[in-house]
């Protein structure tokens, strides 16, 4: 994949940006990984607390220990495999476990290719200029549970890679006519769906929507829409087995998502607060609690700006969903949004901590706002860029303050 200027750029600022977190997270961690041990490890997942993302990753580079419920997740432990080998030579030749280092780089990677994919979407496919391109780029990164998904150890910001790759690839197929070949609409099935089974739904959909009714024939379902999940299944529980000596594998994060599935609050209040709410800022009280430890399920705002806030980036965004209705990319975008309202807040998966998905839908809404930004209007132009860049401006200075005092805080051993 051939990168232009363009694109080195706004990849190398997500990457610093991002690089100061990651470089927090190492430092407060790195001391029990010198000299790991198990005593250390729980030392280590007693001070972990980061909302409802957990750090298995870690795990499995350090030990290879079946932790991801594996028919989530079916391919993420296989994919793994080459960081635990390379972790386990660093091991060697340095005498430190150094998994924290070998995941940050991973973790790196993707949000670079992330910032990368969403660019193109927006500046090659929409048309936005190239600098509200990066304005948006970094709006989107600014998300409170975008960002976390980038440096946190978990398997959000692969996700996140790999629904972008998607979207790409379906826009620039929309934009110059051509469709999706058997072969790749298979490998990215598969790519995606095993990293998170559910991701599968969206490279259907992005699919469909590309090639059109043609995809809808006997073969192409069968061998697109059946055989890729059914080899992930059959792949799932033969490394499940293999992992766990024959014994059954339930995994950690399938029981964690279905313990929050009971409804602690309102579907109106989950929505202001959570879904809309804490998914893009976070709220001051509670800084990343856990809703399984001691945060509710419902927290308020200090500031009733932070409404407003959310109230601009809502509003730009059902305006942008409208400007773009015309789109086959935006409409393939409103039906991945679509599915995850569904997903969670209809059928209440993980709705009581709905935020930590927010990496599986939130592109939509920069992409969304793009179409504000190529109307020929320009006073709407003007005024949608101002608000930007002032919504973009006050979520990284408000993120950046809230992580790194909570990121800096002192160990409890």
């Amino acid at each position: 994949m051939r990168l232009n200027r363009d694109e080195w750029t706004i990849g190398i600022i997500i990457l610093l940006l991002v690089g100061i977190f990651q470089f927090l997270l190492i430092m407060k961690f790195h001391g029990l990984f010198i000299a790991y041990s198990d005593t250390n490890w729980n030392v280590f997942m007693r001070n972990f607390h980061m909302s409802g993302f957990d750090p298995y990753i870690y795990k499995v580079v350090t030990d290879y220990e079946p932790v991801y419920d594996i028919f989530r997740h079916p391919l993420l432990h296989l994919l793994l495999f080459p960081l635990y080998l390379s972790n386990q030579l660093l091991w060697m030749l340095t005498g430190t476990d150094c998994a924290q280092f070998v995941v940050g780089t991973l973790m790196s990677v993707c949000a670079f290719l992330s910032s990368v994919f969403l660019y193109r979407i927006l500046h090659e496919q929409i048309g936005v200029d190239r600098w509200l391109s990066v304005l948006l780029v970094l709006f989107f990164f600014g998300f409170a549970y975008v960002l976390l998904a980038t440096f946190l150890p978990d398997h959000f910001g692969l996700s996140l890679c790999c629904l972008l790759l998607v979207l790409s690839r379906a826009g620039e197929k929309q934009r110059n006519g051509s469709t999706f070949s058997l072969e790749e609409a298979l490998l990215l099935i598969i790519l995606t769906a095993g990293i998170t089974l559910t991701n599968g739904i969206i490279v259907l959909m992005a699919v469909y929507m590309t090639n059109g009714r043609r995809f809808l024939n006997f073969k192409n379902v069968l061998l697109t829409g059946v055989l890729p999940f059914v080899l992930l299944l059959v792949v799932a529980a033969t490394t499940g087995y293999a992992l766990s000596s024959g014994v059954t594998l339930t995994g950690n994060t399938m029981n964690h998502q279905l313990e929050s599935t009971e409804v602690g609050a309102s579907r109106g209040d989950i929505i202001i607060e959570n879904f809309f709410g804490e998914s893009l800022q976070m709220h001051r009280k509670h800084v990343l609690g856990d809703v399984l430890v001691k945060r509710p399920v419902v927290v308020r705002y200090s500031w009733r700006a932070q409404y407003v806030v959310e109230t601009v980036i809502a509003a730009m965004f059902l305006i942008g969903i409208w400007c773009g209705r015309r789109s086959r990319l935006m409409w393939l975008c409103v039906a991945c949004f679509v599915f995850t309202v569904l997903l969670h807040l209809v059928v209440a998966f993980g709705i009581n901590e709905v935020y930590i998905m927010t990496a599986h839908w939130a592109y939509v809404i920069p992409i969304a706002i793009a179409f504000l930004l190529v109307r020929e209007n320009r006073i709407v132009k003007w005024i949608t860029v101002f608000l930007l860049a002032v919504v973009t401006i006050y979520l990284w200075t408000y993120h950046g303050v809230l992580l790194y005092n909570y990121l800096t805080w002192p160990l409890k051993m």
